[in-house]
């Protein structure tokens, strides 16, 4: 282990070789997954072995060239180690050994196609994690862009010059008489609707705006509303057929769900 706590190069290129013993095998892949060091290092020596590969010439292996390699890799282990201490080259001429030895043995491509799997999931290991993390804050993006695209919607809708702009107040003004506003387009059927001064509703009860057609007609249900506490409410974009052009609109209450005709008394109306 390298500074006791990592795994020797020469090993992790055994390891990307597949020709550790069984047990070393197994200690090594326990500690590979854990320790990011000898991961990133794993993946580069399978990198470097792959595209080491991809430049070499590939041959038939001689007789007997397998048992060769195992026999010398068991025989030469001490002697590499020796020469690993003083040499300048030190990786490249073991990493070039190794591999030319092992080369010759039947099983090089399929080894190396694993190798170079498993280089490029170690690789993009920190990218998938970053990767995850964007994934999490996809929902909030796609929701400020829902919100961004209706804002905009709304504030072309509101500098447009093709909107008709009605005032609706109380029959019976009171002290701080109930008023509501309403901007409507009958060529794109979109309307806003804003009220203040509005007494809080029975319990179970909402207020209901309605469009009256020009054309006659039953009144046109344009939104459901409650008012906060100061009294203020506003309807955006209800769903309103087309073209449908407005004589006026006025206000009732109903109930929280809202209803398909107006129910008397009217509460504001305008013109």
């Amino acid at each position: 282990m390298r500074e006791a706590f990592h795994i020797a190069e020469e090993d992790l290129i055994q390891y990307a070789l597949g020709t550790l013993k069984e047990g070393q095998l197994s200690q090594y892949t326990a500690h590979i997954s854990l320790c990011n060091v000898c991961r990133g290092d794993l993946a580069r020596i399978q990198v470097e072995l792959a595209a080491f590969a991809a430049v070499q010439e590939m041959s038939e292996p001689p007789a007997g060239a397998k048992d060769r390699f195992l026999h010398r890799l068991t025989n030469d282990k001490m002697q590499e180690s020796k020469l690993l201490q003083k040499r300048n080259k030190s990786r490249l001429y073991y990493l070039t050994k190794s591999f030319q030895h092992w080369i010759e043995s039947p099983v090089p491509m399929r080894v190396l196609s694993g190798a170079l799997a498993a280089a490029l999931i170690f690789v993009t290991y920190d990218d998938l994690s970053h990767l995850h993390q964007i994934r999490q804050l996809q929902p909030e993006l796609k929701r400020f862009e829902i919100q961004s695209a209706e804002f905009a919607e709304l504030k072309e809708f509101l500098h447009g010059t093709d909107a008709q702009q009605v005032s609706l107040h109380e029959k019976a003004p009171l002290v701080k008489a109930p008023e509501g506003h309403t901007l409507y387009s009958a060529a794109s059927g979109k309307l806003v609707f804003t009220a203040t001064n509005m007494p809080p509703p029975p319990p179970g009860k909402a207020y209901e705006l309605w469009l009256l057609p020009a054309a006659g007609g039953p009144p046109v249900p344009a939104g459901v509303f409650t008012p906060d506490i100061q009294g203020s409410a506003a309807v955006v974009f209800p769903d309103i057929p087309v073209n449908v052009q407005a004589a006026g609109f006025g206000v009732t209450v109903e109930d929280a769900a809202g209803s398909k005709t107006p129910t008397s008394p009217i509460i504001l109306s305008g013109q």
